[in-house]
């Protein structure tokens, strides 16, 4: 892909995701306690998790086998970076949901199609259109490196803490709906979502 084409690309995601935003005003999201039927067919929370957010880093990896700068260290290292996050995401994180929820396949659906795109999005820039040289071994040392690290693995540690909170409201058979009180979730309505906005930032 050229780089103006990739500009393009970007454009058009900015786009989605602006009209998604302002969608979202209207039509509330349909997991959780807002799925209603008319989201239509829903399966086990699990396995959507898993087909929802595998194929990000299975096509992160893919782009990184295939890239002559896969060995640079800056580079190897935002790719490890990234994929910790999404291999908990996609592997760990599902398989310690509790409860019996359900999630709509069209939901599932465009978390797969975002996915798709944004794993596709970060991997072309990473490895093919960045300019050589761009990530050169004195980022290690950089203020920018050194402070986003601490930002990323920060909002990774209030993600997954946020997470265990809220895995842990219920006891076993109760499906009642409970709000988090404990860590962040006493200056924030929705701690994990916060983890995730500053690990990104």
């Amino acid at each position: 892909m050229s780089i103006t084409a990739f500009n393009l690309f970007l454009g058009v995601m900015s786009l989605i995701a602006l009209i998604v935003f302002i969608a979202l005003y209207f039509v509330k999201a349909g997991y959780g306690i807002f799925r209603t039927a008319s989201w239509g067919v829903a399966i086990s929370n699990k396995l959507a998790w898993i087909l929802m957010e595998a194929p990000v880093f299975l096509v992160m990896c893919w782009m990184w086998m295939h890239s002559e700068r896969r060995f640079d260290p800056v580079i190897l290292t935002f790719f490890i970076f990234f994929q910790i996050h999404y291999f908990q995401r996609a592997f760990v994180f599902p398989l310690l949901l509790t409860g019996k929820s359900k999630m709509p396949l069209a939901i599932m659906s465009m978390g797969i199609l975002f996915n798709l795109l944004n794993g596709y999005m970060q991997g072309e820039w990473i490895f093919y259109l960045s300019p050589e040289g761009m990530y050169h071994s004195g980022w290690f040392t950089s203020a920018w490196f050194i402070a986003g690290s601490l930002l990323f693995f920060a909002g990774m540690l209030m993600n997954w803490h946020s997470d265990y909170i809220i895995r842990h409201l219920r006891k076993p058979g109760d499906t009642r709906h409970y709000l988090p009180q404990k860590g962040m979730y006493r200056y924030v309505t929705s701690a994990n979502y916060l983890g995730e906005i500053i690990e990104w930032a």
